[in-house]
């Protein structure tokens, strides 16, 4: 299934969510969440829109969820227990309503769900909720060791441009690239050592597809968002590009995100040829070959 673009999320989000003020809040509330996910690892999480919301996953389970039902989070069982007097306050507010379908309750990792309806009136019993739930974003973190897979593919970066444009923020993103390194660098030097009869540009088109592309792409469009030059944030669009070469690079620089650019196509060209390049403050700096008309 196709992701849905920036302006296909902000349709959804904006139909969701029409008051800009009450918007604006579930969306801090959400980017709240969301970093504290990220404090216990960058391929732990991940967050997707879809057509009835939007979704904050850690590990295996989804522990925000913003419709229009108001923030479905969970909340972690065993410090509800030890703090009865706060789980009474939530329960006594008429901002907060306990989940009584299917999902009211989280087994493996041991939950109780609920939905918030934040307001001007409400926000009091917003830091009793984070207690509850950043314990739980804790657990399901201690819990997995990475974002699982499949989950990995519904992960929608241009989500993250939507809230970071919209709050005015920068947002981090996930890097499932985060496994073990020996794993990745032995793989690149095995299909280096099998594939030395290969054109240099075939082999570096190959290693970047099988290995390392996926992983540097990933962690260039959480860093960067969008177009480094331009803006543009049509993220299938953007190219993933290395600053220092590819063939000069040892494997650590191949795959760090700061020796990279995400750049639309006409521009990853240029700068893969020399045309362009970029000084420390990060103005473009064009070759005399094209300004010559070279």
């Amino acid at each position: 299934m196709k992701k849905p673009d920036v302006s296909q999320i902000e349709k959804t989000i904006s139909s969701l969510l029409p008051d800009e003020e009450y918007r604006k809040v579930c969306l801090s509330l959400f980017v709240e969440s969301l970093f504290k996910a990220n404090t216990y690892g960058s391929d732990k999480w991940g967050a997707y829109c879809y057509s009835g919301g939007v979704r904050l996953l850690v590990g295996s389970l989804i522990v925000f969820t913003i419709h229009k039902e108001g923030l479905w989070l969970s909340l972690d069982k065993q410090l509800l227990g030890e703090r009865e007097d706060e789980q009474s306050m939530l329960e006594k507010s008429k901002a907060w309503r306990w989940e009584r379908g299917k999902y009211s309750e989280y087994e493996r990792v041991p939950s109780m769900n609920g939905y918030y309806v934040p307001s001007r009136e409400s926000l009091d019993i917003w830091p009793i909720i984070r207690d509850f739930h950043f314990e739980y974003i804790k657990r399901a973190a201690d819990k997995y060791n990475q974002l699982r897979s499949d989950s990995q593919k519904k992960h929608n970066p241009e989500l993250l441009t939507y809230i970071s444009n919209e709050l005015g923020q920068s947002i981090p993103g996930p890097n499932y690239g985060n496994i073990p390194e020996t794993n990745v660098f032995e793989d690149v030097e095995e299909f280096e050592r099998a594939s030395k009869e290969l054109p240099e540009t075939e082999r570096k088109s190959i290693m970047l597809s099988r290995i390392g592309q996926g992983a540097f792409r990933s962690g260039l469009i959480g860093y960067w968002k969008r177009c480094a030059v331009t803006g543009c944030d049509s993220l299938d669009l953007l190219k993933a590009s290395h600053i220092k070469p590819w063939r000069d690079s040892d494997n650590a620089e191949r795959l760090d995100i700061y020796n990279g650019l995400l750049l639309i196509p006409n521009l990853d060209s240029a700068f893969d040829k020399g045309y362009i390049s970029f000084d420390d403050g990060g103005k473009i700096i064009i070759s005399d070959m094209i300004k010559d008309g070279g």
